[in-house]
């Protein structure tokens, strides 16, 4: 995966790109499989090929992990 360093300046590039990606609901940062290894975590409305696409599109790489999460509410 990636340092938790290059997933924080990864996220800060393609964020905003990804966030106006139909179907996607958040960008976050998550502890991946090691200790210091870490993946940027694209949340999406549900499991969409055409959402996919963007995504990966947008973030290639390894260390971007997509997960069906369901629309987020503002609190």
């Amino acid at each position: 995966m990636a340092t938790k360093k290059q997933v924080e300046d990864l996220k800060q590039r393609v964020s905003r790109r990804l966030l106006r990606v139909p179907g996607v609901s958040g960008v976050g940062i998550q502890r991946a499989d090691g200790p210091d290894d870490y993946a940027l975590v694209v949340h999406v409305e549900d499991d969409n090929p055409d959402t996919r696409a963007a995504v990966k599109k947008q973030a290639p790489g390894k260390a971007v992990r997509i997960v069906p999460s369901g629309k987020f509410k503002k609190l």
